[in-house]
């Protein structure tokens, strides 16, 4: 049979024809969009790890013992939702009546980066935590291809407006809450509690780690479902914009904009005076719907007020004066399209190159927030110099930054603030440079397509008990993941409670913009996507500065939207009767490019069976060779006990797979100080992988138990005063007038005692 010459476009109107009527295919890319999206909003209410190593136990319902009130998010929960998005990726690409050469290639570059990752995980200091950031960068980038494929159908990309309006008003409530509930009373069991804390986890007092929590907690940052607030107001950017401009467009529809509400032409309407008198006045449904979803809207805009984060809401406030200036200018922009994309790059590359030759000729950035950046980045080329191809590991820059930063720099940093950045440092420069360019490509495919609409005689609204089902599905597999605790009395109740707070106000949010979209003039509905697509890019540009969307649910989520609203006119899963074109008539099989979609989403599919056999029950057994987190459990175990020879042996483990953990360092050496045991080899690696911060070293010369020679412990206090005078007078951490004569003090001590 031959095929014809020229290429149809895969969405041209046309008659219906028996070749695409196989229900399943358009039932196949639902169920993949739904799945998606479920993965998606579990995943962006579960707290996220932060700490050192940070993976805090298996999956609670298969491991319980690893399970604690408050259970953050282990290894095993971001691997199982990674191999199920991965095998969701398999069911879009068998569900896809036609995948583009370009979507193709977009693939192999996922795959060239997730490459650089893996080649990544063997040079890591933790392999565990590289492994598992492969699992959850293959997460986003995969999620981000499938929304591109699904949502070119506009039902589709319906569902996903309504769903990120139900994430929204869960994430607003959930804000609330924690102000003038969670945090008061987190204050006050920290306070009762702390001594035993900071015992259990072997952690001083007066640590950086401690100091920041305890800062954050005194500030009430409001961080949602997650641990950083920064993170938080990042995700809330899109979101906003989300909601405001669908209730904006509520405002600015008319009442007759669907065939589901007209005027009746024979009946007169009756005047507000005659509603007046049977006491009763009917305003339209697109006014009422979009006032609520307003007030939904304006509390979002108080929570993100609430998260403290300057860039958050900075990034906010430029994203909807673009979007005001946008639809004011909208046909001077449709009619200048390239010149305004090419103007936006050009502007975006004078503002990079003008902060680098800033940077390089005052030695910093003006501000401090923005100084602390410029040292964060020139100790990640630092690293990238030494580890050019491979990188650090994905999630490990953490553990290599304290020997590359700048002794000028204060802080200590999981990450560099630069999603760019942050891959070139742990994954290698040819994975950072095919990230970037998947980033760029779907910007641009994004400016160069008009989203389509839905036409006016298939407005319809979502199934609703199908919106609760997936509510339901939503909160009860949150639940699951995020277990409570068997331990702790009236927790599960607790929690139960919450579920239905944050469940219904999910289910509220996605009824409310369901009836809300069908209502709207048509037109308002490429405006809500481009909104969604202004709040992505405000993303990636609040992330150059402070979060680093290369891993995390922000990451995933962040991919979703650009997906969803980059996608290609050819690139349609299109239902049976509406799109198709009469020359398609050939065997579904014979379709040109079909064979490789089967083998490549059935591929898929079984690859994600197999990482789940080889991976990710080893992990949820707390079985797999790379993970410490079972001796995490036997270290706490043995300090409560004080069995010091067991919490050795337990930090040796940790520490034979996370080989530059300084808090398990510290650890170590102190297990060794209470056990008599000479813990200078133990102090000398610590110094050798923090090179720059003076208060790290002071502990251990201003003892003998450390084991360091009088030569060794004099040489640490001085480069503990040259670190320290390399510092901004103003800085914190910066060592106090008493504190620098101490030291001097001791300094004549030793020498006067060095033989």
């Amino acid at each position: 049979m031959k095929y014809p010459a020229k290429k149809i476009p895969a969405c041209t109107p046309s008659v219906h024809t028996g070749i695409h009527s196989k229900s399943w295919r358009p039932a196949l890319a639902w169920t993949a969009l739904l799945g998606l999206l479920l993965v998606l909003c579990i995943r962006m209410t579960l707290p996220e790890p932060i700490g050192d190593g940070v993976w805090s136990g298996a999956l609670s319902f298969v491991h319980v013992s690893s399970s604690t009130v408050g259970n953050l998010t282990g290894p095993a929960e971001v691997m199982g939702l990674g191999i199920v998005t991965l095998a969701l990726g398999g069911l879009t690409i068998l569900a896809a009546e036609q995948i583009t050469p370009g979507q193709w290639l977009q693939l192999a570059l996922i795959a060239a980066v997730l490459a650089g990752a893996i080649a990544a995980i063997f040079t890591a200091a933790n392999r565990f935590a590289a492994l598992v950031g492969v699992f959850d960068l293959g997460m986003a980038l995969a999620a981000g291809w499938s929304a591109g494929i699904l949502c070119a159908d506009p039902r589709r990309r319906q569902l996903l407006i309504v769903v990120l309006v139900g994430l929204l008003s869960a994430v607003t409530v959930k804000g609330f809450y924690q102000r003038y509930v969670e945090i008061p009373q987190t204050i006050v069991y920290f306070q009762k509690h702390q001594r035993q804390w900071l015992k259990e986890s072997a952690t001083r007092r007066n640590s950086t780690q401690v100091k920041l929590f305890i800062s954050r907690l005194q500030s009430k940052e409001v961080t949602g479902f997650g641990i950083l607030s920064d993170g938080f107001a990042e995700a809330l950017i899109p979101l906003l914009l989300v909601g405001l401009v669908l209730a904006a467009s509520g405002f600015l529809s008319k009442p007759n904009a669907t065939k589901t509400g007209p005027i009746p032409p024979k009946e007169k309407p009756a005047t507000a005076e005659q509603r007046k008198k049977i006491g009763e006045i009917n305003l339209p449904d697109h006014l009422v719907l979009g006032a609520v979803l307003l007030l939904i809207s304006l509390a979002g805009v108080v929570v993100l007020v609430f998260t403290r984060s300057k860039g958050g809401a900075a990034g906010f406030a430029i994203c909807a004066v673009l979007l005001a200036w946008a639809w004011w200018k909208r046909t001077w922009l449709t009619a200048h399209r390239r010149a305004a994309i090419a103007a936006a790059l050009v502007i975006i590359v004078i503002v990079t190159l003008g902060l680098l030759a800033y940077g390089f000729t005052h030695h910093g950035l003006p501000t401090r927030d923005l100084l602390y950046r410029w040292d964060y980045w020139t100790g990640a080329v630092r690293m990238i110099e030494k580890y050019p191809i491979t990188g650090v590991g994905l999630n490990n820059f953490g553990y290599y930054y304290t020997q590359y930063k700048p002794p000028s720099a204060p802080e200590d940093v999981k990450d560099p603030h630069n999603m760019f950045i942050r891959m070139a440092a742990e994954a290698g420069l040819p994975a950072a440079i095919g990230f970037a360019a998947l980033v760029l490509w779907g910007f641009l495919a994004a400016l160069r397509e008009d989203q389509k609409v839905v036409a006016a005689d298939d407005r319809r609204t979502l199934p609703i008990m199908g919106l609760i089902a997936f509510a339901l599905a939503w909160w009860l597999g949150r639940l699951a993941l995020d277990h409570p605790g068997l331990g702790a009395p009236g927790a599960v109740g607790y929690d139960l409670t919450l579920t239905m707070l944050y469940a219904g106000a999910a289910v509220g949010g996605m009824l409310l913009a369901n009836r809300l979209w069908q209502v709207i003039n048509p037109e308002y509905q490429m405006v809500v996507a481009k909104a969604a697509l202004l709040g992505a890019a405000g993303m990636v540009l609040y992330d150059q500065i402070n979060m680093a969307l290369d891993t995390g649910p922000i990451a995933m989520f962040f991919w979703v939207i650009l997906g969803s609203f980059a996608v290609s006119r050819n690139s349609c899963c299109r239902r049976p009767g509406r799109d198709l074109t009469p020359q398609a008539e050939v065997p579904w099989r014979n379709i040109p490019g079909r064979r490789s979609g089967v083998v490549v989403g059935g591929g898929l599919c079984l690859f994600a069976l197999a990482l789940g056999a080889l991976v990710w029950i080893p992990t949820a057994r707390g079985t797999l060779s790379w993970d410490p987190s079972r001796y995490r459990q036997t270290f706490k175990q043995a300090i409560k006990t004080e069995n010091w020879p067991a919490a050795l042996r337990a930090a040796d483990a940790v520490l034979a797979r996370n080989t530059r953990s300084q808090n398990w360092l510290e650890r170590k050496i102190g297990v060794e100080m209470q056990l008599g045991i000479d813990p200078r080899r133990t102090v000398l690696k610590l110094l050798s992988i923090n090179r720059t911060d003076a208060r790290v070293r002071l502990p251990y010369a201003q003892t003998s138990r450390s084991g360091l020679t009088v030569a060794q412990r004099l040489a640490q206090f001085k480069l503990a005063l040259q670190l320290n005078s390399a510092l901004p007078k103003e800085e914190l951490e910066r060592l106090s007038g008493p504190e620098v004569a101490e030291i001097h003090a001791e300094i004549k001590q030793l020498q006067s005692s060095k033989p």
